[in-house]
């Protein structure tokens, strides 16, 4: 997704049950919210299909769809959907069917991470997160859709690339909602805390003529602060750029979904971008591929 370009294709992986049903009522009224069309994709976990079975299960998949979609009270006019089916699992199929259709988000439901599925489990949020080039935004199980008015994006504005930070602001501007950039930092950053301010006032003046406002809030444990920020302000969803998928497997895993913490009721929209800074986990497979141990505060081991 460029600069310039508007999100007209949203991809939803869905399979035909309950949790599909809500996750489609979620993405059709932010299609139409957001004026773009769905690409529904269900994957067969077999390993071919058939013309015969590819036909069937596309048409099961378009009534499945038609059903769901007509049911929106908050859409005026019809949701424009098209229909993929693919064999295989999620993962293996993904990053060819955003290729091939062009799709500029993906909409997935998530549920808990329990620590020994974090590597076993191929198909969750947070993996695909890491297989594809476009923005993925992750919807909790309990989420039900409600207009977009203010979106908050966790970031460190001393660390964020130009090109990803236009692509969220474009992204609130077709949405219609307001733009807040929050920076938590802990009591031993204070000593950066000038060059926050600075590179702050350069992200305001990129951004100047839209409605963006900056903050800077001090806070021991990032994620708790993002949290209460975000539920301080109200926000209707949480944006968050990062290099790799280690933030959103922790906000996920069983142990922080136990919680009524804000990320477990509204969604959060991930982009990828390349950081300077160390991984947010300061991870040991990030030391080794950098061949040398991160000089950083434990303060700045989960920077954004």
């Amino acid at each position: 997704m460029c600069n310039s370009k508007k999100i007209k294709r949203v991809l939803v992986p869905v399979q035909d049950n309950k949790a599909g049903e809500e996750l489609l009522r979620y993405a059709g009224n932010l299609v139409a919210a957001m004026g773009a069309e769905l690409l529904l994709l269900q994957t067969s976990n077999q390993k071919e299909l058939t013309f015969t079975q590819q036909s069937r299960g596309i048409q099961a998949l378009r009534t499945f769809g038609d059903r769901i979609l007509s049911q929106l009270r908050q859409v005026a006019t019809p949701v424009p959907f098209d229909c993929v089916i693919r064999p295989g699992n999620l993962s293996e199929c993904v990053t060819a069917v955003v290729q091939d259709y062009q799709a500029d988000l993906i909409v997935m439901e998530t549920c808990p991470l329990h620590q020994e599925e974090e590597q076993a489990d191929p198909d969750h949020a947070a993996a695909i997160m890491e297989m594809v080039p476009c923005p993925v935004l992750v919807v909790p199980c309990t989420a039900r859709f409600q207009k977009l008015e203010n979106l908050v994006f966790a970031t460190d504005f001393t660390d964020q690339e130009e090109q990803v930070l236009k692509q969220i602001a474009a992204f609130a501007r077709q949405a219609g909602a307001s733009l807040t950039l929050v920076q938590v930092y802990s009591k031993a950053e204070r000593q950066h805390l000038s060059s926050y301010k600075a590179a702050m006032q350069e992200t305001e003046k990129l951004l100047q003529g839209q409605e963006v406002h900056c903050k800077l809030l001090e806070e021991e444990d990032v994620l708790e602060g993002i949290s209460d920020f975000a539920e301080m302000a109200r926000a209707d969803m949480l944006i968050l750029a990062m290099q790799d998928n280690y933030l959103l497997k922790r906000l996920f895993s069983s142990n922080y979904t136990k919680t009524m913490a804000y990320h477990t009721r509204y969604p959060i929209l991930t982009f990828r971008q390349l950081k300077k800074k160390p991984c947010s986990g300061s991870c040991m497979n990030c030391m080794k591929s950098k061949g040398s141990q991160p000089e950083v505060n434990e303060a700045l081991t989960f920077s954004i």
